[in-house]
């Protein structure tokens, strides 16, 4: 299985012959539309993503962006766009097929080949956000997606992934709109204790960010396997995470 960070919460998933998009955010519409200034250039184009299946986890645009979108469904009419209701309203109004449409709202779940989805909760401006559990390759990823550190949000997740350890761990840790800041993010990241944790929604807006090293500098105190990713930088997921 490879991985690679194209930014924010965004993520390629390559395993079988298969590409997992993850909330893709290739363009500057919250630039051109909102005025927060981008600071990391586009990672992949459109014309190269070549995705089977794209899930959004929520309807903001750096998470279902219209403009990206509009290039998915004029370049891969084949691709499954999931995600939950407002994420498909807003779909079919760009004019997807309701064919490449698959509703998945938290706490329901789907095989699509060797992709297990389990949308989780998640607490956020947008009230149809979710999360994801994700099962690829026998390994258990977790993506928090936008959301606030809540009482609630900690026993769901140990719940949903059914007592399993967590192999690998994406939380947000920028601290505003809406989501967990450092500190939040690491003490949810302690309780959950997956083998390792990966910190995201930084550094891609200059007014929407936060240094990461605070959040590695807490995984060092914490006793969390952390790894920082790079934008556009693929990365192999080996089995030995698992052991």
């Amino acid at each position: 299985m490879k991985l690679t960070w194209i930014t924010q919460s965004g993520y390629i998933i390559d395993h079988g012959g298969k590409r997992l998009v993850i909330d893709p955010y290739l363009s500057t519409t919250v630039e051109d539309m909102q005025g927060l200034t981008r600071l990391t250039p586009i990672p992949v184009s459109v014309s190269d993503l070549k995705p089977n299946y794209i899930y959004c986890t929520h309807n903001h645009l750096d998470h279902f962006d219209p403009h990206t979108m509009l290039e998915v469904k004029e370049l891969y009419p084949s691709c499954k766009i999931i995600g939950p209701s407002s994420v498909i309203a807003h779909a079919l109004k760009l004019g997807f097929d309701k064919a490449q449409l698959i509703n998945l709202n938290a706490g329901q779940s789907i095989d699509l080949d060797d992709f297990r989805f389990n949308a989780t909760p998640a607490f956020h401006s947008d009230p149809l956000s979710t999360g994801l559990l994700l099962l690829v390759a026998d390994q258990l990823l977790y993506l928090s997606g936008d959301t606030e550190e809540t009482s609630r949000l900690l026993p769901l997740i140990q719940q949903m992934s059914g007592g399993r350890q967590i192999d690998l761990m994406f939380v947000c840790i920028n601290g505003k709109l809406g989501n967990m800041n450092t500190q939040e993010a690491i003490a949810f990241s302690k309780a959950l204790q997956p083998k390792q944790v990966i910190p995201n929604h930084y550094g891609l807006f200059a007014e929407n960010t936060i240094d990461p090293q605070y959040f590695i500098d807490g995984c060092r105190l914490a006793g969390l396997n952390y790894q920082l990713l790079q934008p556009g930088i693929t990365i192999d997921l080996q089995p030995s995470l698992q052991e």
